[in-house]
């Protein structure tokens, strides 16, 4: 996501009236954040997406006429890659990840939430994108800083799989991400978990110890035995949270 100077601009459309009244008044009040516009219709949230261009857009599954997936979709389609999405959906099973990472979806929160939470939140995903990358790019850059390469499978599983954790709030590795980075893989499921765990174990072995301590803690990198993926994804995510609240 490219950053522009000054305030983030952000677009709320939610399905509950109350929810983005109370959400619009913090956001008024913020000195980091712009509110291009609001909205509880879902056509009318693409009509002001596509004027406004906004630097990140809060959708609801729940929106009238046109539902959060289908302007995600539209805007995907139209190659708005730079603004960062926001879903809420009261339902979120294996399906629900499946199609939000296909369409890129930056966070999924569950609904109900608060306003004062979904501010947080908010504020939590413009400190992550605020060094103009995103935060795969970031994740990209730490995987080779651990001696991941690229080229490799075990690469490539490790990226989506710590993003998808991620994205999801820590679901379950095994019943869904490895399935959801297997469907993007045209592979399995077990094969996603093999390929990755292989990566972990050799980046374990081979990495720098300093390096291992800054994402996992000194005591952790002198462990000989290295983590299972699930405590790899959820160190990960847990460094570029805090890494967010320190910009």
């Amino acid at each position: 996501m490219k950053i522009k100077q000054g305030k983030m601009r952000i677009l709320l459309a939610c399905a509950d009236e109350s929810l983005l009244k109370q959400t619009k008044q913090l956001m008024q009040a913020s000195n980091e954040l712009e509110l291009v516009g609001s909205t509880s219709n879902g056509t009318k949230a693409w009509e002001m997406i596509r004027q406004k261009t906004p630097d990140m857009v809060v959708l609801d599954t729940d929106l009238p006429y046109a539902d959060g997936f289908a302007v995600a979709s539209w805007m995907r389609q139209k190659a708005m890659w730079d603004t960062s999405i926001i879903l809420l959906s009261s339902f979120i099973g294996g399906q629900t990840y499946v199609e939000c990472s296909l369409l890129h979806i930056n966070v999924l929160l569950r609904k109900p939430i608060c306003a004062d939470a979904l501010y947080e939140r908010i504020k939590l995903a413009v400190n992550c994108t605020s060094r103009g990358d995103t935060v795969e790019q970031r994740l990209a850059q730490i995987l080779r800083e651990l001696g991941m390469r690229e080229q490799t499978i075990g690469y490539q599983c490790a990226l989506l799989t710590v993003c998808l954790y991620r994205e999801t709030d820590g679901a379950s590795i095994t019943k869904i991400i490895y399935h959801s980075v297997a469907q993007q893989m045209n592979s399995e499921g077990s094969n996603v978990e093999r390929n990755m765990r292989y990566a972990v174990h050799r980046a374990w072995d081979k990495c720098d110890k300093a390096v291992l301590a800054r994402y996992f803690g000194e005591a952790r990198a002198q462990d000989r035995e290295p983590p299972s993926n699930r405590e790899f994804c959820a160190a990960l995510v847990e460094y570029l949270r805090q890494e967010a609240c320190r910009l």
